[in-house]
């Protein structure tokens, strides 16, 4: 079912999120892409045969857009190569797990409170922070905008709307201190700031009335109830609905004098600041009709797939289809191998009759996609512009303001792939344009 800017499918989080956090099995190898971020990839700093502890930085971001990486157990080095992962195979640092979990030495055990704004963009930008709802943006970069911005709200995003996904709203529940903490620290680096705003969906009462207990000693934190739709949580849509402010098309939230946070990056902040510690590990709801005991497990990045399915007791019947995230903005697992990275939220495993599309019609003009478009493009004239392999039409028509929420590909009643079909728009453009740098 569709509305205007969204829509309504099968919420599906009835097996996970009344389930407590628990600690995934910590494999004997561990896998770190170089690429768990938007932009460039980051440098390994280590050989084989090199020692590493849980916080030691493996790979080094090479400029502004990247981010660190960080082993998240102790060990060896035992390869420098490329492997399976999300984008593909790419190049992987491997680490052989020893078991002891010694912590590296720059990791504090006791809490700092630090205010300093330099000095916490630093610890930040050390620690490999990155949008951890799925965009994966370099958080220290979100949280410094270009000079002379003025920052007035702050929007922390807990509203988790892709169906299966209860990562976030157990954060929310059991670490409640920490993003309150976390709301504290990045607060020190705006100090025009007047509002801070935690959006939270209607349908996780418990976690709206957790946030809004822990920060009732903060006079300018509100917790907005927002009913129920899907995707409520993208940036652009939660900053028009909390502040009445527009975003213009290729703009960002600091030119409308906001930051946007999901909830996990704002906890991963203030333990970065308070404890010096990297982004090491993460909450990822395993779900799905297929999967025995669906859990919400606390993860070591670098861990195999493979591994979180045998902490859930595998599956019924193979799964026709198993995705990181949901099934609204979920990519295909091709390989259990592929490891769990910075941003991966959820692993969801659909049964035969829940992954089937159906036969793909001609469009019948009905106009669903551009109503349920939240950010209001218009998804087939986009997709029927790159099948025609006209990009610069496809460029003009909103192509790279696409949130790849998946809502025109859901609604469509002739099975037009339209977010693929936008997506690899997206990527086309590009290339393009690096072809176009390079011939310049």
């Amino acid at each position: 079912m569709g509305k205007h800017g969204g829509s309504h499918p099968n919420e599906m989080k009835d097996r996970t999120n009344g389930l407590p956090i628990e600690q995934a099995t910590i494999p004997k190898q561990l896998i770190y892409p170089m690429s768990m971020h938007i932009g460039a990839p980051a440098v390994p700093v280590v050989s084989v045969g090199d020692r590493v502890h849980i916080g030691t930085l493996l790979a080094k971001a090479p400029g502004m857009i990247s981010a660190n990486v960080h082993a998240s157990v102790s060990g060896t080095v035992i390869a420098i190569e490329k492997r399976p992962t999300l984008n593909g195979l790419s190049d992987c640092v491997v680490v052989e797990n020893d078991g002891l979990d010694t912590l590296s030495a720059e990791i504090r055990i006791e809490a700092e409170q630090i205010t300093e704004a330099a000095l916490i963009l630093e610890r930040i930008q050390k620690a490999g922070i990155v949008g951890m709802g799925g965009a994966a943006f370099p958080t220290a970069v979100k949280l410094n905008p270009p000079k002379g911005s003025v920052i007035d709200t702050l929007i922390i995003n807990g509203a988790e709307c892709e169906p299966y996904s209860t990562s976030d709203h157990r954060v929310m529940l059991e670490y409640t201190e920490e993003i309150i903490k976390g709301i504290e620290t990045v607060s020190n680096l705006f100090p025009k700031l007047q509002n801070v705003y935690v959006a939270i969906e209607d349908n996780k009462k418990d976690a709206i009335l957790a946030v809004e207990n822990a920060g009732a000693h903060l006079s300018n934190l509100r917790v907005v109830p927002m009913k129920t739709m899907y995707p409520r949580g993208s940036e652009k849509n939660l900053i028009k609905l909390l502040t009445g402010r527009e975003v213009r098309p290729g703009g960002l939230p600091a030119e409308v004098r906001c930051v946007v946070m999901n909830v996990s990056s704002v906890r991963a902040s203030y333990r970065a600041a308070a404890f010096k510690e990297p982004l090491y590990e993460r909450v990822v709801s395993v779900s799905g009709t297929p999967v025995i005991s669906p859990k919400n497990l606390l993860v070591r990045i670098g861990t195999p797939v493979e591994s979180l399915l045998k902490d859930c007791g595998g599956f019924i019947k193979s799964p026709e289809k198993l995705l990181s995230g949901g099934p609204m903005m979920g990519r295909t697992l091709s390989d259990l191998q592929i490891p769990v990275m910075k941003a991966m939220t959820a692993i969801t495993a659909l049964n035969e009759k829940e992954s089937r599309i159906g036969e793909e019609s001609d469009c019948i003009r009905c106009a669903e996609c551009i109503h349920v478009c939240p950010v209001n493009l218009q998804p087939v004239l986009i997709s029927e512009a790159y099948r025609r392999g006209d990009l610069e039409k496809a460029r003009a028509l909103g192509a790279m303001d696409c949130i790849e929420c998946g809502n025109c590909t859901y609604i469509c009643p002739s099975k037009i792939p339209l977010l693929q079909n936008i997506r690899d728009a997206k990527a086309a453009i590009r290339t393009l344009d690096e072809k176009k740098k390079e011939g310049a």
